[in-house]
């Protein structure tokens, strides 16, 4: 999958990214989210490009992973995206000094993957970054709402999930959005 994915163009990531937009603009989780946790495209993601402006135009509040010792991540207020450094492994963050912020359930986290499967099943790349930043608020009433991100080409049939692995409450590709059942 990895090498699939990097062998994309720029141009099919931003083109699945402006699709990834419009689909998932009619959701009423993301209508109703006051907040939106995003994340910083690598190579061969769905570029983020499009979901942040459509966050900023609407008036969300934009939130950016951080990496933290565990090794986890804790969510960030960002008020201007340019803002923006890279981090460990060369990936945008928010800098080291703003506070980090609460996932709740008026928050919609964006996710982006290696491969998903229709039962929420997500794999990362290897790390658990996002489990082991997402386990905190799992089971939780204040839940936010879990939405993994790729492209239809990384849906396959089953991702082995183990009890450490967060699952997803919804999927969307360039081709359609898909709430898990």
């Amino acid at each position: 999958m990895r090498q699939k994915m990097e062998t994309l163009a720029g141009g099919e990531a931003l083109l699945a990214g402006q699709a990834v937009a419009r689909h998932v603009a009619v959701e009423s989780a993301w209508q109703q989210a006051s907040s939106v946790a995003l994340y910083s495209m690598l190579p061969g993601e769905v570029d983020s490009t499009p979901l942040i402006q459509m966050a900023e135009r609407e008036g969300k509040k934009l939130l950016f992973p951080r990496m933290v010792p565990g090794p986890s991540l804790e969510f960030v207020y960002v008020a201007e995206p340019a803002s923006l450094r890279p981090g460990r492994y060369g990936v945008l963050e928010p800098d080291r000094h703003s506070p980090s912020q609460r996932l709740t359930r008026e928050v919609v986290v964006l996710v982006p993957g290696l491969a998903f499967d229709r039962r929420g099943g997500r794999l990362g790349r290897g790390a658990g970054y996002y489990d082991r930043a997402l386990a905190v608020v799992e089971g939780t009433l204040d839940r936010p709402r879990l939405i993994g991100v790729g492209f239809a080409f990384q849906f396959v049939e089953s991702i082995p999930v183990s009890s450490i692995d967060v699952r997803m409450d919804g999927i969307v590709t360039e081709q359609e959005f898909c709430w898990v059942t």
